[in-house]
């Protein structure tokens, strides 16, 4: 069994509610890829502290709610998910708080999943963590394999990503940018009980 850094570490003891991200991951603030999201300390330090995480549903991912702009991480995968998907997971949906505040719209249909700069550079966040960490091609080709992309969609979402870190520019990102419309979708929906009851974590989100 692989001994992963204690920034990889995420608190797998917290029952159903709303939280701190900071309290699912307490290495976050020390994490490499935090440069690579925001780079100024300042709004570096804005975002960690302002992101919410609802555990909550039975069964998908991740995905961020732009209504109330938090992540919505499945109880399930909370659960049983391994735990380097959970950080690297964590991460990509982290980058898209910080899209949703410059305006983006995480959810923008104009483009297909693979060429939404959103996702681009989410998953670039990501797939350059784990490089650091020591993932292999293979691995990374099978962290970026999910249901619901082909094989050839993961092919091409990661030429984006690896054209991405070498210094390009995200696919479509002037366009997705101005203009966006805002669209609100939902994966699955949580029971009233663990929306209406966030966990009293004593932190003070800004």
């Amino acid at each position: 069994m692989t001994a992963w850094p204690t920034i990889v570490r995420v608190v797998r003891s917290l029952p159903p509610g709303e939280y701190a991200l900071s309290q699912l991951m307490p290495g976050l603030l020390e994490s490499p890829a935090l440069m690579q999201i925001e780079s100024e300390e300042s709004d570096r330090l804005r975002l960690v502290a302002r992101a919410r995480v609802l555990i909550c549903g039975p069964e998908g991912f991740a995905f961020v709610d732009v209504e109330n702009q938090r992540i919505i991480l499945s109880e399930q995968y909370y659960v049983a998910g391994r735990e380097l998907d959970l950080y690297l997971d964590l991460l990509h949906e982290l980058t898209h708080l910080r899209q949703l505040g410059q305006g983006f719209d995480l959810w923008d249909e104009r483009f297909e999943y693979v060429d939404r700069p959103t996702e681009v550079e989410a998953y670039a966040v990501a797939v350059a963590e784990a490089r650091r960490l020591g993932f292999s091609e293979s691995e990374i080709r099978e962290y970026l394999t999910v249901p619901w992309l082909t094989h050839e969609e993961v092919q091409k979402l990661l030429g984006h990503v690896n054209s991405f870190l070498a210094g390009g520019c995200l696919p479509n990102v002037v366009q997705a940018l101005f203009g966006a419309p805002f669209v609100v979708q939902h994966p699955w929906r949580c029971a009233k009980s663990a929306d209406a009851a966030p966990q009293d974590d004593g932190c003070d989100p800004k």
